[in-house]
């Protein structure tokens, strides 16, 4: 299994953190998504949008279903991991599963976007001793 990673889980820390240990990964892009901060957090939550919206991330192979259940643990039910097409940076579309926020919580996600350097230059340091 494939997984199109978006947010907090691009980082080798945060895979660690949560001890699933290491899987190959490539850079990617998915249409029709976009990464918002979560109200009253750091953390990003992914909605479909537009296909004019496009989300860069990294795809990471050969999960098993012993990872998806400690990722799935990990992303909480405020998520809902789905099907998606991401594309590869040489162009492949690739099937994986993403975690996205649901239409149900939408409530849940600001309308700032998310922003992975700032992330990891001010937060990833506090998130990996949370």
């Amino acid at each position: 299994m494939s997984l199109f990673a978006y947010g907090t889980l691009m980082f080798a820390e945060v895979w660690q953190r949560i001890g699933i240990g290491e899987f190959q990964s490539q850079p990617a892009t998915l249409k029709g998504f976009a990464v918002y901060r979560l109200c009253d957090s750091v953390l990003p939550g992914m909605l479909q949008t537009s296909d004019s919206d496009q989300t860069s991330g990294l795809i990471y192979h050969g999960l098993d279903e012993d990872t998806l259940f400690e990722l799935d643990a990990y992303e909480s039910d405020l998520y809902q991991r789905i099907a998606v097409q991401a594309t590869a940076i040489d162009g492949r579309a690739i099937e994986c599963q993403a975690y996205v926020i649901p239409k149900s919580h939408r409530q849940a996600v600001s309308d700032e976007p998310w922003d992975a350097t700032w992330f990891e230059q001010h937060e990833l340091k506090n998130y990996r001793r949370g």
